[in-house]
């Protein structure tokens, strides 16, 4: 058997869609009970077990699933097409392990055409026993199975019920940025030592020689995909408090937005750009140009005050009285055309003293999807990535700062954050900038932390967000009363302990929701701002929540 070993370090809605040239390394992944929120049974396409563009789903959207029961026949699940994934209803069953197998079709890629052809396997339980080979080669040609051996997890690929060897087997596990990857033995197998839990994606390869002809199409040899869809461990429990979230009498957005800066200045909530159109389509018509403000005293409701470029995915501040917008992409595309994005450099004032916006240095390239903060008079700029037209883009691995209280702007590069991210958020913690969470080029969603010192110019490991992988997506961070606080996924309050050693779940939303924004009022209180869920969608209601004392790592 062949052991891989890897240390994790301790550094899913905009989701873009792919360029057609990467489109090969999409894959179909089931997930069902426990592995999704409503524990329904999820087929996605994508390159993890995780939703990506709703779009590709239709090339898939006739696959059958079927739910294989220890005790029973396997059973066929119907499907229909949700909002990011193929969704079906599980039926009552012990130990049930759910299969697919889809012909994808002819495909030419570098020089070679070939038959693609998808089997697809999902094991919801992490209870080891239940692990299990379904072994029906009719409904599962190839495939993967898992089993525990003291502290490692082993593998078994399986080609028509017989070990398969030579197989290059890759894991994408919960909160790492490199994917895993080995050969199988001469028994099928090999191992990894995997140090976290959560839900992994794992893929293996098959290729069959001989030729043939589909739909019109010759192919010279017939390539097969392998996923499994695996829950590993279980989170440690940690203690938390629930207090009540206090009934808002604040206006609720005319219209529901998402990816949107917003910034609290003079007891009054900005708020910019954003996206109301239709879920995972960007359009100019989707686009909001508006910046929006609520004063939080008076309650007369949201005013207009101002217009600019449309935008969404960029990030405000506030400092000395003014509102900040930095980056965000435009839609180059109506709403009835294939989408067209584009990231801006853009970086402009808002001077509410005199309603004018000054337009300032643009940052050295586009960046959307990223988060910004400020530290006295600095501003900080981590994350995202440059979108260059129809699903081409380009992940930052730079951050920048710039001096707000200086007569020119001029952008500084930053020492390289040991990870690229997008859809993290940005918080300051006894003057250190938090990198919370994020998208991974590879891996899918995490809840690591990556932290930056100014002053010596380093960055370090921060805690890991408590709960799945998805906590860390479209979060948003902000100091409250000495407290460094972030909304998650999930509809969780996390404050970091006095100590700095662990999250703590300290309050529960009202209205899960991400892609928000968080902001802090009345020293002890935060009101969230917009923001989406995969079950409601767009939130139109504003929130306020308490936030706790600051503790430390053992609640003191």
């Amino acid at each position: 058997m062949r052991i891989f070993r890897f240390g994790f370090p301790l550094f899913l809605f905009m989701l873009m869609p792919l360029s057609s040239s990467s489109l090969f390394a999409h894959f179909i992944w089931i997930t069902a009970g426990p592995q999704s929120s409503d524990g329904k049974v999820h087929v996605y396409f994508s390159d993890a077990a995780s939703p990506d563009d709703p779009d590709l789903l239709d090339k898939i959207a006739d696959v059958t699933v079927w739910q294989c029961n220890q005790d029973g026949k396997p059973v066929a699940l119907k499907t229909i097409k949700g909002s990011d994934s193929l969704i079906g209803e599980k039926q009552d069953g012990n130990g049930s392990v759910f299969v697919l197998t889809r012909d994808y079709g002819v495909i030419s890629r570098g020089g070679d055409t070939f038959l693609l052809k998808y089997h697809a396997k999902c094991q919801p339980l992490s209870n080891t026993t239940s692990w299990r080979v379904v072994g029906d080669v009719e409904r599962q040609p190839l495939e993967v199975a898992a089993n525990q051996q003291n502290d490692k997890t082993v593998f078994t690929v399986l080609w028509q019920g017989k070990p398969l060897a030579n197989s290059l087997v890759t894991v994408v596990a919960p909160g790492i940025e490199t994917k895993l990857e080995g050969d199988t033995d001469n028994e099928g197998k090999v191992s990894f030592e995997l140090k976290t839990h959560g839900l992994f994606s794992i893929r293996a390869k098959q290729t069959e020689t001989g030729s043939g002809e589909r739909d019109g199409k010759n192919y010279t040899s017939i390539r097969h995909y392998a996923t499994l869809s695996l829950s590993i461990g279980q989170p440690t429990p940690t203690a938390s408090v629930a207090p009540e979230v206090r009934a808002s009498a604040l206006p609720g957005l005319e219209t529901g937005l998402t990816s949107f800066g917003a910034a609290l200045i003079d007891n009054s909530v900005y708020l910019y750009g954003g996206h109301y159109g239709k879920p995972h389509h960007y359009s100019r018509e989707g686009q909001s140009d508006r910046l929006l403000r609520l004063n939080l005293k008076q309650l007369s409701g949201w005013e207009v005050i101002a217009n600019g470029p449309r935008r969404t995915g960029l990030t405000a501040v506030a400092h000395a009285g003014k509102f900040y917008r930095i980056g965000g992409f435009e839609a180059r595309n109506s709403e009835s055309e294939k989408q067209v994005l584009y990231s801006m450099p853009d970086f402009a004032r808002f001077d509410p003293a005199t309603n004018q916006w000054t337009e300032l240095t643009p940052m050295p390239a586009g960046r959307s999807s990223h988060d910004a903060v400020v530290v006295g008079n600095t501003l900080y700029v981590i994350g995202g990535w440059d979108l260059q037209g129809e699903g081409q883009s380009k992940w930052h691995d730079t951050a920048y700062s710039v001096d707000l209280s200086a007569n020119e702007i001029a952008w500084k590069e930053l020492p390289k954050p040991p990870h690229q991210r997008r859809a993290l958020s940005l918080g300051e913690w006894q003057g250190k900038i938090y990198a919370i969470g994020g998208m991974q080029p590879e891996g899918g969603p995490t809840t690591q932390t990556m932290v930056f010192d100014p002053k010596s110019g380093t960055w370090s490991d921060g805690p890991k967000l408590n709960g799945e992988p998805m906590e860390g997506f479209g979060s948003s961070a902000f100091l409250c009363n000495g407290t460094l606080c972030v909304t998650t996924f999930a509809g969780n309050l996390q404050s970091l302990s006095k100590d700095g050693t662990q999250w703590t779940n300290s309050a529960k939303l009202a209205y899960p929701r991400f892609f928000h924004r968080m902001l802090p009022i009345n020293g002890d209180e935060v009101v969230i701002v917009g923001g989406a869920s995969m079950q409601a969608g767009k939130i139109r209601e504003l929130e306020i929540v308490p936030v706790v004392a600051k503790t430390n790592a053992n609640g003191d």
